[in-house]
């Protein structure tokens, strides 16, 4: 169940400065996927990019997404034939997260569909015969909405894919990233109905932060901490372990609750908070965190 919390005025809060020193990385997130990981074009919005952003300097997080690859070894384009996947296990990753099956849902790569399972045994197989035995995730594919767009098939998705990936999660004792449920009612963040948008990418990245760092559902629920900076300018932070909240912002509090628009910038994390700086457009902004 999504949950939104906390919203203020921004000339309202004021904090004293915080002080934190950086590590040098010491666990590797190797993000393993197709187009939605890659996000061409999306530069230090990917996912994996605010996934990086959130973790902070205790990790270092590569984008090893393909576009169009499918998880299907008998798929149009199998990431398996690539050189990306032998660079992903050459890096010894420590972690890996594996969101492979939106291509492999067409149909003339589902005909092979009896095959998903065995080759992602295989995929999986790989990765746990790693040196550094990394700790592995498994991802269900982002939802597809509508009917879909051809030749993609939320059918496949909702019915065969997904329930396949939790499945495996379970069956492997993996950690699963529910990416098909808990992103079910955000279709405005997927404008092509199948990629989500640099909002979407948000989420993801938050989902994501949620089950790498095993947040604590218990904990208190964070604050946001406002103070201008410049005349134009204001510093939004919130506790560094809470990073599976997702900043959100309104114009005016008589506008309808699902107005409110996730922040399409990036939280940095310097240990101790998260941080974003934002333009004062207007001396009415609200934001909220929002939990997906």
């Amino acid at each position: 169940m999504n949950r939104y919390l906390l919203f203020t005025v921004l000339s309202g809060l004021f904090y004293f400065p915080f002080s934190g020193s950086a590590a040098e990385p010491v666990l590797k997130v190797a993000c393993i996927g197709d187009s939605i990981t890659q996000g061409i074009g999306y530069g230090k919005f990917t996912y994996p990019s605010r996934l990086g952003y959130l973790l902070g300097a205790d990790y270092e997080v590569r984008n090893y997404g393909l576009s169009g690859t499918t998880l299907l070894k008998k798929g149009d384009l199998p990431y398996w034939n690539f050189p990306i996947y032998q660079e992903s296990l050459s890096w010894e990753p420590d972690v890996v997260v594996i969101k492979l099956g939106t291509n492999d849902c067409k149909s003339f790569n589902w005909r092979y569909g009896e095959q998903y399972v065995p080759d992602f045994e295989e995929f999986i197989a790989s990765y746990k015969a790693l040196a550094s035995q990394p700790r592995i995730i498994l991802a269900t594919p982002c939802p597809i909405f509508g009917n879909g767009v051809a030749p993609f098939s939320s059918t496949v998705v909702a019915n065969e894919i997904a329930p396949a990936v939790r499945d495996l999660a379970s069956r492997f004792e993996l950690d699963l990233i529910d990416y098909h449920e808990r992103m079910a009612d955000l279709a405005i963040m997927f404008p092509d109905k199948v990629h989500p948008n640099t909002k979407g990418t948000s989420v993801m990245a938050a989902l994501a932060f949620e089950v790498i760092t095993r947040t604590d559902s218990q904990l208190p629920i964070p604050s946001l901490r406002i103070v201008p900076t410049e005349v134009y300018l204001a510093d939004i932070t919130w506790p560094s372990n809470t990073g599976d909240y997702v900043l959100q912002e309104l114009n005016f509090l008589s506008e309808a609750p699902e107005r409110w628009q996730v922040s399409p910038l990036i939280a940095e994390n310097d240990g101790t908070n998260l941080r974003i700086e934002v333009k004062l457009r207007s001396p009415q902004k609200f934001y909220r965190l929002w939990k997906p």
